[in-house]
């Protein structure tokens, strides 16, 4: 569920804004129309709690304050995609097959085609990469991507003990034997 942000929320931040800057904030901007249309604006945006609270408090080392919505959004939003490995080393990585624990690697590759990726040349494969590995960290921040489910591998205890020096001898005389035998 998401929670909304109130025209209270909204207001307390640019009463905040009025106290600390003062005449760089001209009162008839900030009327309660203002204050309706940040917080629709803010909503449609999907801020989140923690994200308007760290917006705020970046908003008052400023020297201006936030003109728009969005630019309020951006003191707070922390690009998902910053958290996660550089995108072409992670697409080099899974064209390798080398699928990380978390399954980011594995999904992207399925959605830009398994048989593509170890089929199709870079020029092709990489730009559906970039297009679908920002998608998959994202659902991968909101907790959305599955974890791939972890095999487990069978112990061969059948395995058979390492020939005598002997037994490797004798298996060489007999080749050696063959291979003289084709020569004549």
């Amino acid at each position: 569920m998401n929670v909304q942000l109130t025209n209270r929320d909204v207001a307390q931040l640019i009463t905040t804004w009025k106290v600390l800057f003062g005449n760089k904030l001209q009162s008839d901007n900030w009327d309660i129309n203002t204050i309706k249309i940040w917080t629709v604006a803010l909503n449609d945006l999907e801020i989140t709690p923690e994200e308007f609270a760290t917006a705020q408090r970046k908003s008052l080392t400023l020297e201006w304050p936030p003109t728009a919505p969005a630019d309020f959004l951006k003191l707070g939003r922390v690009d998902p995609l910053l958290s996660y490995p550089d995108m072409y080393e992670s697409y080099i990585a899974a064209a390798y097959h080398r699928w990380d624990d978390e399954g980011i690697l594995y999904a992207t590759a399925k959605k830009v085609g398994l048989s593509a990726m170890r089929e199709l040349p870079e020029v092709k494969t990489y730009p559906q990469w970039q297009k679908h590995y920002p998608e998959v960290c994202k659902l991968h921040s909101q907790g959305l991507l599955a974890k791939p489910i972890q095999r487990q591998q069978i112990e061969n205890r059948t395995a058979s003990e390492p020939a005598s020096e002997e037994l490797a001898n004798k298996t060489l005389e007999n080749i050696r034997a063959l291979l003289v035998g084709d020569k004549k």
